[in-house]
């Protein structure tokens, strides 16, 4: 049985289960007054503010007093900072896959709902998950869609498109052999409805010895993305190398799974992103290789002590030449990470790592390459569903939008570590009850 009909089977035994005894509404309505507002585009903050939110989107914003309606929740914001929801474009999630290379495809589901609730708890209201096991992702993602599961809003690739032997393909991947075998086989993966499609085009591999990976034939690739277009369905590409970025513009992909790590982003090929309108995901975490982060409060809340020390242990981190490879890669990517923004790309944060709180890091890392934290707010917010294609729905604090939105205890915009000192977090307008997620904080 292929995978795809394994999947359709596993559609109905995830609809004829009982639904979840979760405390979680559709839709709710609250009045938050006095907040000092940044909405996520950019925008400077704005002092004053009240937010109502009915039917679980934002239905006023005004710095005028707003009447609240009968019976709706009133929340007193003074002394408080609104951002919207955090949105990680580049993600993993934790319990469809195990091992490294061929890995293993499998389905735990109670690894990935902890991991979801580390995301939720750590104000993290919607992820993209960038590749993963086919049947486990798109259970989850429909489950989180219908509510039986408390989660972030999860956006999937599905599976990702790989040639044999590439970059990916033994990951979950789709291995296409040529024009015909790979429009067969987008067929039967665009009924799952992958909400960005990806591509992968790396030769080298990620590490200190580099490899020759076959790659997608260029005519082949141009062709599958403009049958992915054909079907109203953007695309983006794993790059690491300029060469490679610009064959991947040339077939015209709307968006980069990571910044071009292995070479300069020099000032024509930032230009010609930008004038592309090509979305790049962040990803600079994946490259850290100091494990101090995992001392601070939002880790030892969200992330168990042996997580912890086996991510201490492992390659990344213990001193390996791996190690060494990612610390010498650091001021590179920092720096076209800053290029690129300067010339006016679109940049959406994305770790590529898979910790629930790991996005705080990364938005640390972006304001550490020289921009500004309200930059990097947007880069975390708007820009990131603008590099799902869900901008129009959520993303930021404004009329009409889903209200998914972090209440915080100090001004993100005068240090972007604040946006961990959070108060409440609220998806679609729903309160998330924070001491009552599957996190360790939550188990002492």
């Amino acid at each position: 049985m292929n995978w795809y009909l394994k999947l359709l089977c596993l559609t109905v035994v995830i609809a004829s289960t009982a639904v979840f005894n979760i405390e979680y509404v559709a839709a709710q309505s609250v009045l938050i007054k006095n907040i000092t507002l940044i909405d996520g585009t950019g925008a400077a903050p704005v002092v004053g503010v009240s937010v109502l939110v009915e039917g679980g989107r934002f239905s006023k914003i005004s710095t005028n007093v707003v009447a609240a309606p009968e019976g709706i929740a009133v929340v007193d914001g003074t002394g408080k900072f609104l951002i919207p929801g955090i949105i990680d474009s580049h993600i993993h999630l934790p319990g469809g896959r195990a091992g490294v290379g061929n890995r293993q495809m499998l389905i735990n589901r109670p690894v990935a709902l902890k991991s979801l609730a580390s995301y939720l708890y750590s104000g993290v209201t919607a992820v993209y998950d960038s590749g993963n096991n086919a049947e486990f992702i798109y259970g989850i993602r429909e489950d989180e869609r219908a509510g039986r599961v408390l989660a972030p809003r999860i956006y999937a690739t599905i599976s990702l498109i790989a040639p044999p032997d590439g970059h990916g393909c033994c990951a979950g991947g789709t291995v296409v052999y040529d024009y015909e075998d790979g429009v067969k086989k987008l067929d039967a993966l665009f009924k799952m409805k992958p909400d960005l499609l990806k591509f992968t085009r790396e030769r080298r591999g990620m590490g200190p010895v580099g490899r020759d990976i076959p790659l997608l034939e260029t005519g082949l690739m141009n062709k599958l993305v403009a049958y992915a277009h054909q079907e109203g369905i953007r695309t983006t590409v794993h790059v690491s190398e300029v060469e490679l970025a610009r064959e991947a513009i040339e077939a015209g992909t709307d968006a980069f799974a990571h910044t071009v790590y292995l070479d300069d982003a020099n000032a024509d090929f930032a230009a010609l992103i930008a004038e592309k309108g090509i979305i790049l995901s962040t990803t600079m975490t994946r490259i850290e290789a100091d494990t101090t982060f995992l001392d601070e409060p939002i880790y030892v809340a969200t992330i168990p002590e042996e997580t912890r020390n086996k991510i201490r242990a492992s390659e990344r981190f213990n001193g390996s030449p791996y190690t060494g490879w990612l610390s010498s890669l650091r001021p590179a990517i920092m720096n076209n990470i800053k290029v690129l923004h300067e010339a006016g790309v679109i940049l959406a944060m994305g770790t590529d790592r898979s910790l629930g709180p790991l996005p705080h890091q990364e938005l640390e890392v972006i304001v550490e390459s020289g921009i500004t934290p309200l930059d990097a707010i947007r880069i975390g917010t708007l820009n990131a569903a603008a590099y799902i294609g869900v901008d129009d729905e959520i993303g930021s604090i404004e009329e009409g939008k889903l209200a998914d939105m972090l209440l915080l205890e100090a001004d993100p915009s005068a240090d972007i570590r604040n946006t961990t000192l959070i108060h409440s977090v609220y998806k679609g307008g729903v309160w998330i009850d924070r001491a009552a997620l599957d996190v360790p904080a939550n188990l002492r």
